[in-house]
């Protein structure tokens, strides 16, 4: 087995900026998020499957033109209501599914696919930044020096927010993301992430609300009621 290779895959969380990046400037600027999933590269050329949300239907409208107007856009087609994935919550009180097709020269998802990162959910593109969830066969430091790489290569500002070994026997789940709010969702995935559930515990309540933003009480009360509605469904493993 090389070296640099894991016989467990790696969890790896990644809170990113890079310039040149439309979604990231248009996030930035206005007052929308954006999901992306489904991305499928010709030549240059990528065409990406996108939520965008917001709080009410007039940003989603205003964000849908910036796009548009984008020098990087080729394409916009909005998609029937209900084509996004089931398993994926929705973000905003106010959303539309679209598939954009752009240039793909400027986009660090061939980078990190390229250095053997897989993305395992949606990208979070909110607020000038991009929230990554990936998987790789890397060990620890290899992965470090592949996003050191990437970094480089795209003058990126990468933060990691978590890296935890997948082991053998962990079981798959499919969390019921319906029941959760989006924000729910995120503090509850970052705190097991970070190992919140492990004993004993690798982060403290004060380290993950510093890395979220939030007051430690506000951690809590999206915690209680994650853990609540886990509980509710016999949802014991979903704290391991």
């Amino acid at each position: 087995m090389s070296p640099e290779r894991s016989d467990e895959a790696l969890q790896v969380s990644l809170d990113l900026w890079y310039p040149e990046c439309w979604e990231i400037k248009i996030t930035e600027r206005l007052d929308v998020g954006i999901l992306g999933y489904g991305i499928y590269m010709t030549g240059g050329e990528v065409a990406t499957l996108f939520t965008i949300y917001a709080n009410n239907h007039e940003s989603v409208t205003e964000g849908i033109e910036a796009i548009r107007a984008s020098e990087h856009v080729r394409s916009v087609s909005q998609m029937a209501t209900g084509f996004r994935q089931a398993s994926i919550p929705k973000p905003g009180n106010a959303t539309r599914e679209l598939l954009v097709v752009h240039d793909g020269r400027k986009q660090i998802s061939q980078p990190l696919t390229s250095r053997g990162f897989v993305c395992t959910g949606p990208i979070d593109i909110r607020d000038g930044r991009e929230y990554w969830s990936l998987v790789t066969n890397h060990d620890r430091e290899t992965a470090r020096i592949k996003l050191d790489e990437v970094r480089e290569q795209m003058s990126a500002e990468i933060h990691v927010r978590s890296m935890k070994q997948q082991n053998r026997g962990d079981a798959p789940t499919t969390l019921p993301v319906d029941q959760f709010t989006k924000r729910q969702l995120e503090v509850f995935q970052l705190a097991r992430e970070m190992g919140y559930y492990e004993y004993p515990k690798e982060t403290s309540a004060g380290e993950l609300a510093d890395e979220l933003g939030i007051t430690t009480s506000t951690l809590h009360e999206h915690l209680h009621k994650v853990e609540a509605i886990l509980l509710g469904r016999d949802g014991l493993t979903w704290l391991e």
